[in-house]
């Protein structure tokens, strides 16, 4: 009888000793999964076209062209709401990125396409990624889209932009000799024409719209900064 509670003692020792074995294996697991999560901000093409958070648990992407008036309406409705859409995104902890591409040079010829990424591209290498976009995007309305210029495929094309258009804008912005060095060297073609093939393989589209597991293309001329909250609404429901 004692030997055989002896042995009863042992096993409920092994027992307890498995159990615990198990259980420390399953937390290792749940920390190993924790820290090896990829992170937004390592995904991101480049993180000085990123706004938010970069560690964040959402993860937003548009895939964009300058030239694409569709694109620039998402764009300008979220700039003309600009602290309403960056609170939006840290109270949402998420990280928005913009893939700006010549999606429209590769696809249809477009020359102003090639040539607005190159500039917003080397204004990126300066840290001034977000102030050239948002220049472009309000020069783009000034210029042409407020005037009915190039909103639509059946609207009037841009015909008239001067060549140095582009580098005019990154000179309003006292973007100095080394942007316009890039500009005229042509020093980011590499970098857009990666960039747009791993676009082709992603985006059905311009503008295209990766927000978590919601995707989508399009945005109509006529939409407002209501349709562009039901974009980022539907990121987080879907």
């Amino acid at each position: 009888m004692e030997e055989y509670e002896k042995q009863n003692a042992k096993g409920r020792i092994w027992r307890l000793l498995a159990v615990i074995t198990v259980a420390m294996v399953f937390v290792v697991l749940i920390i190993a999964s924790l820290t090896s999560r990829t992170l937004p901000g390592d995904q991101a093409w480049d993180e000085r076209s990123t706004v938010g958070n970069l560690e964040a648990k959402n993860y937003y992407i548009m895939y964009t062209d300058l030239m694409c008036p569709y694109c620039d309406v998402f764009s300008r409705e979220a700039l003309n709401h600009w602290d309403e859409f960056t609170e939006y995104l840290s109270s949402n902890d998420i990280l928005f990125e913009v893939r700006l591409t010549d999606y429209l040079y590769e696809g249809s010829g477009i020359q102003a396409s090639r040539d607005s990424a190159e500039a917003t591209y080397c204004a990126m290498r300066e840290d001034r990624f977000w102030d050239y976009y948002h220049a472009a995007i309000g020069a783009l309305w000034d210029d042409y889209h407020s005037k009915g210029i190039g909103v639509s495929k059946t609207a009037t094309p841009i015909k008239d932009m001067p060549e140095d258009y582009w580098l005019k804008i990154g000179q309003k912005l006292n973007l100095g000799e080394p942007f316009e060095k890039c500009v005229k060297n042509h020093e980011a073609v590499a970098e857009i024409e990666e960039n747009t093939r791993k676009a082709l393989s992603s985006a059905n589209g311009m503008p295209f719209f990766q927000f978590n597991r919601f995707t989508t293309s399009g945005f109509d001329s006529n939409w407002d900064w209501t349709y562009v909250k039901r974009y980022l609404d539907a990121g987080l429901e879907k």
